[in-house]
Order: C-alpha cells, then structure tokens, then sequence
C-alpha cells in the first residue's frame, strides 16, 4: 500500500476538490461553485441542479419517511447516525437530503451529540429536519447545536465496537507495500521471537518516519485476497502480530533501528513485516449514496468464513480508484439464478437479481473497501454484488 492511509488521505483530498460541483438530482446535494469542473460533470443537466438545490432547501417528499418518524426525537448516549437515519428514513442513506447537506458537509459532517433534540417539520408534502420546533432556524443546514462541546462527545456514525479492530489495524496490503515495508532483520540473542518490552532490531525505516516514539504495527502476509470475478490478487490479508516503539534510529551504515515491543498478540521476530500505527479516528461518516453507479463485489467475508449476516464486516472489491468513500451506503444483492422453465419445455431461464441488505463503508483503500453490514434478510457470501442503492 505504500502506506494506504496517506494515499486514501490524499486521493480523498483530491477528489474532494473535483467532485464538489456535481449535483445529484436524486440525492438533493449542491455545491460550492468555485471549484473546477471535471469534465465528466459537464454532463449534469440544469435541471438536475434546480433538483438538487431544491431539495437541498426544501428537504424530502413526505413518502420518504419511515412510518413511524417520530415528530421530535433526543438523542441517546449510544445512539448512531445510521440509526437516527434509520428511524425517519425509509431508506437511510438519504439522511443528508432530509438535513438539506451540501456536498461540502456531507464530507466534513456537522455534529450531534446527546441531548441535542431533533424536530420533524412537515409541509406542503415536504419533510426536513430542524433544531428548533418550529423549523424557523436560518441555519438549519448544520446540525451542530452547541459550540461548547468536545468532537469527541459527538455520536459516531455506527457503533464504534462492530468495527474496533479494523480501524486501526492493518487489512490487506499490496504488492508495492509488501516490498517496501520496513522488517524487523534480528532479535535480541537467544531469542527466537520478542515479547513486550524486548528489542528488536529493523531496516527500512525512512528517516521521516524515524521520530523517536514513533508506533509501529508488525504484521505478515498470509492469504492473498482474489477478485471474485477476475480471480486477480487484490492484496493479502496482514495478520497483526503486535505493537512497537521506536527507540532509537536509523544507526550505521545499515540503516538499523531499535524498537521496543509494546504489546504481541503473535509471534514476532526475523521477517515480521512493519507500518506506521494509522491514527484512531472516530467514524463520523455521513451516510450518503455514492455519486454514481458502482457495481462490484464481496472479496471477503471476515471471520473465516464464506458466509455471513448482519454485523459482519466484509472487504469489497473496489476502492477509492472507483470513487468509494466512506460513509458510502451500498446495497448487497445477489445475482439471478439460472434455472430451468418446466412450463417451456425446460428452457433456462435467468432469475432478477435479489436485493436483500445494505453495507456502510468506512475504510478505503485504493483498490479495496471495508464495509459493515448493516441489514440482511438473507446470508450474505463471497461473489455477492454491491451496487449503489437507488
């Protein structure tokens, strides 16, 4: 990956800076307008944008609802964005149109906390979310309700603990990753492999990257992730193996660092592999469709397993490369079988494709995502498609 959280970081930087001026008719988004226009969006119509800024302003048809939106909800310490979204929306990745979020804020959400109460305005056959009752706030785009408030007191998009271990933790690396990471080349004497608070020695530590007390995530490459259409090797699932501090380093003409081991989980030694500790962030992800159509696939289901259901995370087959953010609301469906017709002499027909839950994105790599599912009436598998949910 080359370390794909920068490159995620710094492709979602750029994209922002292309992608602010679309205006999605369906999704209700506008934009700033003094940004460049990629030529792609040249294509949005001038009715699109009416659309767009319309309900930018003016929220969503009342059919949109759930049917048991409540008139005014308080928020609850434990709640999640997808499941305030859950409760008034039929289809919760609409939350930004039912708020009148432009394309800026969808990326860079405003925050809720507990206790902040939320009104249900209706009228003329329109819906929109407000924070006072009745609706008249000049400021109703941002939900942010008070200025005294620490971020960190906000409530995350989804639960934090469904996800835990994958925030933080090396997934899957590429190729170019592999071959560039730095390892850990000798152990201490006598020692096969190191425990907390050993030493162990390592190369390939750039010099930016040398800042003493700097983490580090050990890890090895075990199975490579396949493409369940191409069968092409989109990376290899790193299993973690541990935590180390820089001590000392890069020393001599061999470039050789000193790290102190402060947790393992595996067994660490000659050959584990390592990457900068990524930062812990909460999830506050705005739930939103993706701009465009996406259509690809379940690589992986996790947990050692080729079946799975809600709760369960999953790793996709497109990236960042494809347009994939997070916060992004896929919906997972699985495609038609082929069966026979025993009304016309047999004949093999194809059944619809079956829709049966949805995903939320919240990790993106190039060339993969990792996504929670959110909802699923059926079993979800290896191969299942994941397109966008309009």
């Amino acid at each position: 990956m080359r370390d794909l959280t920068k490159e995620h970081q710094a492709a979602s930087g750029r994209r922002l800076h292309a992608f602010t001026l679309t205006m999605l008719s369906a999704a209700g988004i506008t934009a700033a307008a003094s940004l460049p226009v990629r030529a792609a969006d040249l294509t949005v119509t001038p009715a699109q944008q009416a659309e767009a800024q319309r309900t930018a302003q003016q929220g969503i048809p009342v059919s949109a609802l759930a049917s048991n939106a409540p008139s005014q909800y308080t928020v609850q310490t434990g709640d999640t964005l997808w499941g305030i979204s859950g409760r008034y929306l039929r289809q919760p990745w609409r939350w930004p149109e039912l708020w009148g979020m432009n394309r800026q804020q969808i990326r860079n959400p405003h925050l809720i906390y507990p206790g902040q109460i939320l009104y249900l305005i209706q009228r003329d056959g329109r819906a929109w979310l407000s924070t006072t009752p009745g609706g008249s706030d000049t400021v109703r785009l941002s939900p942010r309700t008070r200025s005294d408030g620490a971020d960190s007191a906000a409530i995350q998009s989804i639960s934090a603990k469904d996800i835990e271990p994958f925030l933080t933790r090396p997934l899957v690396v590429d190729q170019g990753t592999l071959e560039t990471s730095a390892r850990i080349v000798a152990v201490p004497e006598s020692h096969v492999y190191v425990g907390r608070d050993d030493n162990a020695y390592a190369r390939g530590i750039p010099p930016e990257g040398a800042a003493l007390g700097s983490d580090w995530q050990g890890y090895r490459p075990v199975t490579p992730v396949r493409d369940p259409v191409t069968n092409q090797v989109l990376g290899y699932e790193a299993e973690y193996e541990g935590n180390a501090r820089l001590a000392r380093g890069p020393e001599g003409p061999s470039g050789v660092s000193t790290l102190r081991v402060t947790q393992a989980q595996q067994e660490m030694g000659v050959g584990t592999l390592l990457m900068p500790q990524p930062l812990r962030e909460a999830i506050r992800y705005t739930p939103h469709a993706p701009d465009g159509q996406i259509d690809g696939r379940i690589a992986k289901v996790y947990g050692g397993v080729q079946y799975g259901g809600a709760k369960q995370v999953v790793v996709l087959n497109v990236g960042s490369n494809a347009g994939i953010e997070p916060g992004h609301v896929l919906a997972l469906s699985r495609t038609g079988e082929v069966v026979n017709d025993a009304t016309d002499l047999n004949r093999a027909i194809v059944l619809p494709d079956e829709r049966y839950g949805l995903a939320f994105v919240f990790r993106v790599f190039p060339g993969v995502s990792y996504a929670l599912v959110t909802d699923a009436s059926n079993v979800i598998a290896v191969g299942d498609r994941v397109i966008s949910p309009r």
